[in-house]
């Protein structure tokens, strides 16, 4: 066995491998001696059948299935001897065709982990900020409850289209004079001024009448999402069918009331609510002080990242983004969405998502973070038992192992961090007068 290695990039190496005439031609004669076995071809016994007549009618899926047993036998030998330490499976580049009495030589592009080293990474200086609630913050809380559970009742009177109703409308869209697929609906609800569908839009059909119409020009940026509007102005053709509006209910005791027999007057309530609100903050904390070690972490160190880990992530945010569009009955080409252009977008983080992952990985090692067994299996006795065990162990170690090893790890370097108390908003705004 002859390997040669291309270096391609500093994380990425392809490597080429010759295999003798003589390894092709004894695992030829072994392919069509098991075939022989087991194919039945009427007029000959099994086990009887010519070799010619075998290869007349199953040469080309032994062909196949050579290849695929002579790179299996030799690609883990050819990357040890390479020594190359892959990241990913390696991925096929060529395969040469198999012949009797002649070489078979394959090439592969092998992704390797970046060589890079992580120092300092205890004693992390990190800032906390200081959690407050607000009054405000309350009656905001209070105000959504209301709007939740409060009523949407047409608009009788004769007025026009005003901020906070809720606008019965036919639009279309037309670029160049041609309407564009995707830029129409019939009877959509839009409530006004809360930048659902886009705020210009909102702010130009105030004032409208029932049963008006109206031309609204948008024109959208470059880098807008939806590649059918980038860089585009979209002539609009509204036609307001009705006006609707929210009922509020009143904040009393008996409002209070219907979310627990425990809450008997409104300031029950917003007890319950402020501490929901600190609860959050806390959690917004915790996040924000995890993400202040990432972003030094990943500042720290520079390596290249492999171009398929990239991509294999950047698919893995599409799918999510997919599922949160699909729960609301709707998909990336309906709302117009390139996958190209949300890729194009999203690169950036998720070349930083990689690296985090890397980096946390080598801390990893390095502090010997291990999961034990009883870890993945609470979330084994969590999971759908619809699921085979078995096929469930190996998702979890797949996919599921990897996050509870990352989390150890961030908690590791949490635990290890210099935390300084931020000054709080109020502190900050005396500082500046002074």
């Amino acid at each position: 066995m002859k390997v040669t290695i291309d270096e391609i990039s500093p994380v990425q190496k392809r490597l080429s491998v010759e295999i003798s005439s003589d390894v092709v031609l004894k695992e030829l004669n072994e392919t069509y001696a098991k075939l022989n076995k087991k194919v039945k071809i009427k007029g000959f016994r099994p086990g009887k059948v010519p070799r010619k007549i075998i290869e007349k009618f199953y040469s080309d899926k032994v062909k196949s299935e050579v290849i695929d047993t002579l790179i299996s036998k030799t690609l883990p030998k050819a990357i040890e001897d390479a020594r190359l330490i892959p990241i990913l499976h390696p991925q096929l580049d060529s395969a040469s065709p198999i012949k009797a009495g002649e070489t078979f030589s394959y090439s592969v592009t092998v992704d390797l982990w970046p060589e890079f080293e992580v120092t300092d990474y205890k004693g992390i200086e990190i800032e906390k900020p200081e959690i407050t609630v607000t009054d405000q913050e309350v009656e905001e809380q209070l105000e959504a409850l209301r709007r939740h559970f409060g009523a949407i009742e047409a608009v009788e009177e004769d007025r026009p289209l005003e901020t906070n109703d809720i606008a019965i409308i036919d639009y279309s869209g037309e670029i160049d004079g041609e309407p564009v697929e995707g830029l129409d609906e019939k009877d959509y609800y839009l409530e006004v001024g809360k930048g659902y569908f886009n705020e210009e839009f909102e702010r130009a059909i105030i004032g409208m009448a029932v049963g008006s119409e109206r031309t609204i020009e948008i024109t959208y940026p470059d880098d807008a999402i939806n590649e059918k509007v980038a860089g585009k102005t979209v002539y609009y053709n509204v036609v307001l069918k009705g006006i609707k509006k929210r009922i509020l209910p009143e904040l009393n005791d008996e409002f209070a009331q219907k979310f627990s027999p425990d809450y008997k007057t409104i300031d029950d309530l917003r007890e319950r609510l402020k501490k929901q609100i600190l609860a959050d903050k806390e959690e917004a904390v915790r996040s924000s002080l995890r993400n202040q070690i990432l972003d030094k972490l990943v500042s720290g160190v520079d390596f290249p990242v492999p171009e398929r880990l990239i991509e294999a992530k950047l698919d893995q945010m599409i799918d999510n983004i997919s599922g949160h569009l699909h729960e609301r009955g709707v998909d990336l080409e309906k709302a117009g969405i390139s996958q190209d252009r949300l890729k194009e977008k999203m690169r950036e983080d998720a070349i930083k998502q990689v690296k985090t992952e890397l980096i946390l990985d080598k801390i990893a090692d390095k502090e010997d973070v291990k999961v034990e067994n009883e870890e993945l299996a609470r979330h084994i006795d969590q999971s759908s038992t619809q699921i085979d065990r078995e096929e469930l162990l190996a998702a979890l170690v797949q996919h599921v192992l990897p996050k509870l090893r990352a989390k150890k790890t961030l908690d590791l370097l949490l635990e290890h961090a210099v935390i300084r108390q931020a000054a709080s908003e109020a502190d900050a705004m005396d500082q500046t007068r002074d």
